[in-house]
């Protein structure tokens, strides 16, 4: 029998040590009997002195008890959440939503377990969209905090709670039960089915806010008393701790939090919400009730729903006893791989200054951030240098960094987690498990890249620290230095620095980071400006659904049809005015000229989705037929199309208006958007599987992005065109049709973009397959389907011709495309063409001019190849075709190079010969003095009037010569003294002349030279050169 004093109270679902033996339990043989006593440190005990663990006890039989029940892992603790939600309270089991967030470009990651239901919160999903109706939800959400508002990036190593990844066990209600039905889940899943003692649990209520004339949540403090929560454990906390809010405007409510005090047996009701305390959040439970106004007020929302949230890392470690989230078997899996592949000593949970040697850190570090990164990358995340990559390139530096300095990995330790976390985790994400090499292989890839410069960038820091005391700043230059040139993220140069007692100058590195370049990339808020500025949020969606307006029937968009004559007729629509609005809120009445948005009972445009942009066209009167209104954008909120533009007359709720669609732009949307699909499925055909990571569809163009480890050769790229244009050609019918969105996710070979949100049932977009076919066999897996809402042309022989027209690379491991479809492709064809006829005329031009010293024409044609160079660069045509005449042009510029300096040979000749000859022939005359001061003409440079002095020069060495030359506007002067004119100097004699031009210039005894702006001045500058020199040498 273990004797009762060793251990401290048992949780009943695990067996622990007491708190000075916990850190280290999972080293220590397990007891098998448990004294049926209850033991507790005395309070005078309650810091006993090492290997004393003395307690006091109650009258204890120390009879046989049965073992204690083992300790769960996290993925049971994880499983009994889930399961307890779903089967005891029926909510609905959602999988987790991708870290990398597709559909909300705020977000850098999934930071939150609520982020895949903010329309939901927001009352901006579509009602027929997938999960509208879900009222009761649980789930694990793999989530990211790193960038952004939320960022943990640089405390993670710190100390043993951060984390840049983590899951979070969550539970909703939308619009279902409220505060007393959560309060109940959560007290009786802590309490009775993991087991923790009660008289351990702290929980917290919003005690109100004066200034916003908000009231203290008493309801909330009375559930908990009434659930037999002591009231001295029921304590009150302000805005800061207890009201949670989406953002600066949106969503928000109080909210109730369950600390957990470690040590028990005391009052530590003054330690929670103390970062520095033993008392730990567990659990958050938030009441959105309210939603934040752009002018900071606060109104009541149309549902009250309830956000749930608890951290599982820390959940697991309170759980298995241990006082750290790196001791759980989350984390010790990665902890002893890192201690193998890199030889260094065993973890040992030192933090601060205890972890002298940044090893135990360096474990953190490393581990944590190997967990990030395969999540990440296998959710489409890719390093680079904006935003979200930028993140994940920062996040593989330090980890690398840590790897090689402190515990002296070898390269290739942090790819080799990867299927350490994959067995961790995989269980609950299957999508890890889908390609491991490919995240080990972009790792691996960041790692090698970053090692090449990590030696140079170390040492050009270590040589500006070194120069600096202790306590002094780091100049922002060289702090923007090693990021710009060496490519070190700003908080590992901190980090280095802090090593050093030194800080970073951050005002300087802004500022050089500003004068560097002027930031264009937004990352995944580039197109927030492209929205319109009247929107309905989710206040105007409330008092809409509580005006009772029914939701837009937009199913007229797909009212279209393709006639015998050969013309696609768009038939106007007879609408009525639901709603005007302004970005003052609803009118009653919009005047000529007034921008505002118009909610009409049906409609015919189709609403930017899904990358398809939206449709342009104009309202008229059903009265006069005259034009009322301009629509200019549409946009879908939660069931409602919003079409914005500007009112041409006065327009007032419940008129009749008929719809007509900018019939042009609609259709070249629609030839673009088959295309898209056609070239989708191409690029699976030559690539095999790969995965579409964007879109865009405009009327003058489409964009793909997918994912492919390099770029498309000649060769692919020309297979996939012939591939799109071969069914073009064939002039398939296009098929759509309405399918339950869960019978066509088991469909084979369907495409869909799944973090897209799809309405249920789903419309269904075939080429060449009729709809019943493709749900009856593998049809789909030789021809384009795909899930899609958008519009699409009848026959793919509509589109006429793709051409792919650029290729670029979005980030690593992602690539993009460009086409244009339609009569634009064969203009395209034709620009090509002339493009192309340009070339070789400027070929044979410049072959005739080979043999010339003409460098004027020579010059004519460089300018020619640069204009073609610009014209080729803005002009759409062909990517291969392009490629071609820019490498022709390219070629071109080097003849015309090897020209010009051939020209330029042959000038310098002709011009020293000359001057040679004038000067020899008036050399006889006795009045010719010793020297030479000439104006060389045909407009020569300062380059090249060195090289005719130099010539000169060796054509006759005992001769000073001073050469004075005029091109444009700028004027050269050069002169050269043989060392046996003792008495003049190069030097001096330029003095006159830079006198003269007010220009830049100097030199020594036998070499000067100088440059101004002002031809009328060569006149002047021959005349005092002349005068010094008669002055200097003939009065020798």
């Amino acid at each position: 029998m273990v004797p009762v004093a060793t251990f401290s109270r048992s949780l009943p679902l695990l067996f622990r040590f007491c708190k000075y033996c916990s850190q280290h339990w999972h080293h220590r043989p397990a007891p098998r009997y448990l004294c049926n006593g209850l033991a507790r440190f005395s309070s005078s005990e309650s810091t006993p002195s090492s290997g004393t663990h003395r307690v006091t006890q109650r009258t204890c039989s120390h009879e046989e008890v049965k073992p204690a029940r083992t300790v769960q892992s996290a993925n049971e603790i994880r499983q009994t959440f889930i399961e307890y939600f779903r089967d005891q309270h029926g909510h609905t089991v959602v999988p987790s939503a991708s870290v990398i967030p597709q559909q909300d470009r705020t977000l850098l990651f999934t930071n939150a377990g609520m982020n895949q239901f903010k329309d939901i919160f927001q009352g901006t999903n579509h009602p027929h969209a997938e999960g509208a109706n879900h009222q009761r939800v649980v789930n694990s959400q793999k989530c990211i905090r790193a960038g952004g508002k939320h960022n943990d990036l640089d405390d993670v190593g710190r100390d043993v709670h951060h984390h840049t990844f983590f899951e979070m066990l969550g539970n909703w209600s939308f619009g279902d039960y409220f505060k007393r039905e959560a309060c109940c889940m959560a007290w009786d899943l802590l309490t009775r089915v993991y087991g923790i003692p009660k008289d351990q649990l702290y929980v917290t209520y919003f005690k109100g806010d004066l200034l916003l004339n908000l009231q203290a949540d008493t309801e909330c403090r009375d559930i908990w008393i009434e659930l037999g929560v002591p009231p001295e454990r029921v304590l009150p906390s302000g805005m800061a701790d207890n009201f949670w809010e989406m953002g600066g405007i949106g969503p928000c409510g109080p909210c109730s939090e369950i600390h957990y005090d470690r040590h028990g047996n005391r009052d530590a009701s003054k330690l929670v919400n103390d970062p520095c305390s033993d008392v730990l959040e567990v659990w958050n439970l938030v009441f959105m009730e309210y939603n934040r106004q752009t002018d900071g007020s606060l109104k009541l929302l149309p549902q009250q729903h309830v956000d749930a949230g608890m951290g599982l890392e820390r959940l697991v470690a309170i759980l298995q006893g241990v006082e750290s989230n790196y001791e759980t078997d989350l984390f010790l899996p990665l902890l002893k791989a890192i201690e193998n592949g890199s030889g260094s000593r065993p973890y040992s949970g030192l933090t601060g200054a205890l972890d002298s040697d940044y090893i135990d850190t360096a474990y953190r570090v490393v581990a944590d951030h190997a967990r990030m990164l395969t999540v990440a990358i296998a959710d489409g995340g890719q390093p680079d240098y904006f935003k979200r990559g930028y993140v994940l390139k920062r996040v593989v530096r330090r980890a690398v960094r840590y790897a090689t300095e402190k515990l002296h990995a070898p390269p290739g330790l942090l790819a080799s987690l990867v299927p350490v976390v994959i067995d961790s985790l995989g269980s609950m994400y299957p999508e890890l498990r889908q390609d491991p090499q490919h995240i080990m292989d972009i790792i691996s890839a960041e790692e090698h890249q970053f090692l090449k410069t990590l030696k140079k960038g170390q040492k050009f820091l270590s040589k500006s620290l070194s120069k600096l005391p202790a306590g002094s700043k780091l100049s922002g230059d060289v702090a923007w230095k090693m990021y710009d040139g060496y490519g070190f993220p700003l908080d590992l140069t901190t980090l280095v620095a802090e090593e050093h007692g030194i800080q970073i100058d951050m005002e300087g590195y802004e500022g050089a980071r500003l004068k560097a370049y002027e930031v264009t990339s937004q990352g995944g808020m580039k197109n927030l400006g492209q929205l319109p500025r009247i929107r309905l949020d989710a206040i105007d969606l409330s008092i809409l659904q509580r005006k009772k307006v029914k939701f837009t029937n937009d199913s007229p968009k797909y009212d279209y049809s393709y006639t015998d004559s050969g013309k696609y007729v768009f038939p106007p629509l007879p609408a009525r005015v639901l709603a005007l609005k302004t970005d003052k809120g609803f009118a009653s009445v919009v005047s000529s000229g007034e921008e505002c948005g118009i909610v009409l009972d049906c409609t015919n445009f189709y609403a930017e989705q899904g990358g398809q942009e939206w449709d342009e066209g104009h309202l008229n009167s059903v009265k006069n037929e005259e034009v009322v209104f301009q629509v200019e954008n549409v946009q879908l909120y939660a069931g409602y199309v919003l079409h914005v533009g500007t009112a041409v007359e006065t327009v007032k709720p419940g008129d009749n208006l008929m719809l007509f669609l900018n019939k042009v732009r609609r259709q070249k949307i629609m030839r673009n958007h088959t295309a898209t699909h056609i070239l989708n499925f191409a690029l699976r055909e030559v690539l095999g599987d790969l995965e579409q990571r964007g879109s865009l569809v405009a009327q003058d163009r489409l964009r793909f992005d997918f994912t492919a480890k390099a770029a498309l050769d000649h060769s692919q790229l020309q297979q996939v065109t012939q591939i799109v244009n071969d069914i073009i050609t064939k002039k398939h019918p296009v098929y759509r049709g309405l399918v339950p969105l869960a019978t066509i996710k088991t469909t084979e070979g369907v495409r869909a973009v799944f973090e897209e949100a799809y309405t249920d049932p789903v419309t269904v977009v075939s080429v060449a397959v009729p709809i019943p076919e493709v749900l009856e066999g593998a049809a789909a897996k030789h021809y384009p389907v795909e899930l899609c809402g958008g519009n699409h042309v009848c026959n793919t022989g509509h589109i006429k011709k793709l051409l792919v027209t650029a290729q670029r690379q979005v980030s690593a491991g992602v690539r993009r495309l460009t086409a244009i479809t339609g009569n634009d492709a064969l203009s395209a064809d034709y620009v090509a063409n002339t493009l192309q006829q340009r070339v070789t005329e400027l070929d044979s031009q410049l072959k005739s001019l080979l043999c010339s010293d003409t460098i004027a024409e020579i010059t004519n044609v460089k300018q020619s190849l640069d204009l073609l160079a610009t014209t080729l660069d803005t002009t759409w045509i062909e990517a291969r075709r392009k490629e071609t005449i820019n490498q022709q042009i390219h070629a071109m510029r080097e003849k015309v190079k090897q020209t010009e300096k051939m020209a330029e040979r042959s000038k310098v000749k002709q011009i020293v010969g000359s001057l040679y000859s004038d000067y020899q022939e008036s050399s006889s005359d006795a009045n010719v003095p010793p020297y030479l001061v000439r104006n060389v003409t045909n407009e020569i440079n300062s380059k090249l009037l060195l090289e005719i002095a130099k010539e000169l020069a060796k054509m006759l060495p005992d001769t000073p010569l001073m050469l004075i030359s005029g091109c444009k506007d700028d004027v050269a002067a050069i002169c050269m003294v043989p060392k046996t004119k003792g008495r003049l100097s190069a030097n001096a004699w330029m003095g006159p002349v830079m006198s003269v031009l007010q220009g830049k210039g100097g030199g020594s005894m036998t070499f000067a030279r100088s440059q101004g702006k002002g031809r009328q001045k060569v006149r002047e500058c021959l005349s005092v050169a002349e005068e010094y020199a008669r002055f200097a040498i003939c009065t020798e």
